[in-house]
């Protein structure tokens, strides 16, 4: 065995407050190879387990219980012999990466230092060891990466640099914690594949905590569940889906199926639904660069991306991290400024006009930030945050201020009485309908949606796509979908844009895209995704669509197509020639010579 946990318990206690057991009588064992998923609600208490198997907890907490790493008592350890395992031996992958890389130092740096730690090596050793791992982690140009702060990078890329520092000296044993939440799905595949192999190699194991089932499905041998600090049900893979013991699993279950089109599950959108509707927003040839500090060389986010949104549509925008998905939707509502090309809304063209211009399509132009809790002011209540836009952009008087405020809460799901409450006192899911509440504050036509439900349980994620489906219907809202969650863009979107190195590589009927990828990237895209299906279990299949090689930088596009590199249907002309977009019968627009000319066949629904 190598690990084992019995009765482990933390308990919390304040002066003067009652003690309060966040994890009780929590018992797990983790096998050498195996790959242990760990799932729960938010709040009970599994990220708290899996910290404490390693010795740590917050103060004021106490841990109780015992826990053996390699037939040591690891909780009996002084400090310095479990600091030498933590980092070592035991690696760790935490959630929130802004929170747990150093604001001062290059993330470079900080990789070495968590190698050189544990692996007795030269300062050159450590930061070549530092690029090796940027570049198994998928992040183009390493090496520039390598000297960037933190806060120059994307959540997706701080969160993959957590797991290049975790994996530098090589675990026997990775508890990771929800590592994959910022991730796009082939990087969060990669990544999950090039771990379950490690395992499977080197005899090392895995503990993740994590809320996604098609993870669980498709890797884990053994899934534990727990819910209000216990265990509640521990189980093979296999016979947990097939026949869940404990009521919650039964539930989390039945949710998970009704979600995915069952009985009672959620009314997909339709793009039959808006065919015909007229143009609210059009994009043409959008093109944004970033300079580089202290270069001449610049940054390319988006590349000619043309597209309309219609009355009422949503449009999904999918692709990997770095893809240019956000930089587009903060270009549209000029938090960026394009480097060419212009947007238009109800035909009006926005660039040129003055702020004070401009202010009155920003009240019908909103955006839903992916961290609730970071686009909010932690001194303000849910109410001051709302009510600051309904302050801004009417020209109602305090009383019905307050009449729509409370108007806006219900509407969104939440009691009047949360406009008294701090953002950081609500959940996840109540911080993001506040978000929501404020963005159709304005009565907007549009709003970019950017990640809305990354940071969602299954649960929550459901209910969020519902209201903005609802709100869609009800009042006439136009969305720009920005996610890595493909289940997701299926239900609420009418037609989907897929992106890649800052272009449109795909754009269609979310029927078209779904059920007949026409790109090599959109069927890598698909493929990539994990289903609950533990029928079809990734780790048991070897035929699917992938890509090869390293995302190229945005800083030396290649000469042809940006693909080119990592297509598994590359032929010599691509290397050299220029890709365009153009429209295929079925009335969707790809951006491959080979797919217009027929070479490549549609892929069967």
């Amino acid at each position: 065995m190598l690990l084992s946990a019995r009765d482990l318990s933390i308990t919390f206690q304040h002066q003067d407050e009652a003690p309060l057991r966040a994890v009780r009588g929590f018992s797990l064992d983790v096998r050498e190879g195996e790959f242990v998923g760990l799932m729960g609600e938010p709040g009970c208490g599994k990220s708290t387990a899996a910290i404490a198997l390693m010795g740590l907890v917050k103060p004021p907490g106490r841990i109780e219980g015992s826990v053996t790493f390699r037939g040591r008592d690891l909780l009996a350890m002084t400090q310095a012999e479990q600091a030498a395992l933590r980092g070592g031996e035991i690696g760790i992958i935490v959630q929130n990466p802004r929170t747990s890389l150093h604001p001062l130092l290059t993330v470079g740096t900080q990789i070495a230092n968590v190698y050189r730690a544990h692996d007795r090596v030269t300062a050159k050793a450590g930061w070549a060891r530092a690029i090796e791992m940027l570049r198994l982690v998928g992040i183009n140009d390493p090496a520039r990466r390598a000297r960037a702060y933190p806060h120059e990078l994307s959540t997706g890329m701080t969160q993959r640099v957590l797991i290049a520092m975790a994996l530098s000296s090589r675990p026997r044993l990775l508890i990771a914690d929800e590592p994959t939440s910022g991730l796009d799905v082939t990087i969060q595949t990669q990544f999950l594949d090039q771990m379950w192999q490690a395992t499977q190699a080197t005899g090392s194991a895995v503990l993740l905590v994590t809320q996604n089932l098609g993870i669980v499905a498709n890797y884990c041998d053994r899934v534990v569940i727990m819910k209000e600090g216990a265990v509640v049900e521990t189980a093979p893979t296999l016979r947990f889906f097939r026949q869940p013991q404990s009521e919650y699993s039964k539930r989390v279950l039945a949710l998970q199926r009704a979600g995915a089109g069952g009985s009672g599950g959620l009314l997909q959108a339709r793009s039959a639904d808006v065919a015909g509707a007229a143009p609210l927003v059009e994009v043409r040839g959008l093109s944004k660069e970033f300079a580089i500090r202290g270069s001449k060389a610049t940054v390319h986010a988006a590349d000619q991306v043309s597209f309309k949104i219609g009355v009422g549509e949503c449009l999904g925008m999918v692709g990997e991290s770095g893809s240019g998905k956000t930089t587009v939707g903060r270009c549209l509502l000029r938090l960026e400024t394009p480097t060419a090309g212009e947007s238009l809304f109800r035909g009006e063209r926005l660039a040129g006009l003055t702020e004070a211009a401009f202010r009155p399509y920003r009240a019908k132009m909103q955006i839903v930030f992916q961290d609730p809790f970071d686009s909010m002011n932690p001194r303000w209540t849910a109410g001051e945050v709302i009510g600051e836009l309904i302050r801004l952009h009417t020209t109602l008087d305090a009383a019905a201020r307050q009449r729509r405020l409370d108007e806006l809460l219900r509407l969104v799901g939440l009691d009047p009485g949360v406009k008294a409450t701090s953002p950081r006192q609500l959940s996840a899911g109540r911080q993001q309908r506040v978000a929501i509440a404020r963005a159709i504050a304005t009565e907007p036509d549009f709003v970019v949606l950017d990640e809305p439900t990354s940071a969602l349980t299954p649960e929550t994620t459901a209910e969020i796509i519902q209201l903005l489906m609802d709100l869609s219907r009800r009042l006439g809202i136009a969305y720009l979908f920005i996610s890595h969650d493909l289940t997701t863009v299926e239900y609420i979107c009418h037609r989907v844009a897929v992106m890649y190195l800052g272009q449109v590589v795909e754009i269609g009927s979310k029927e078209q895209v779904f059920h007949a990828p026409a790109h090599p990237y959109t069927r890598a895209l698909l493929a990539a995704h994990l289903f609950p299906d533990v029928e079809n279990r990734r780790v048991d299949r070897r035929d699917q669509p992938t890509l090869t090689g390293e995302i190229p930088s945005p800083i030396d596009l290649p000469q042809g197509c940006y693909l080119y590199g990592r297509c598994p249907s590359q032929m010599p002309p691509c290397a050299t020639m220029k890709q365009e977009l153009q429209t295929l019968p079925d009335g969707r627009d790809v951006r491959c010579w080979r797919v217009v000319a027929g070479e490549i066949p549609m892929a069967p629904a």
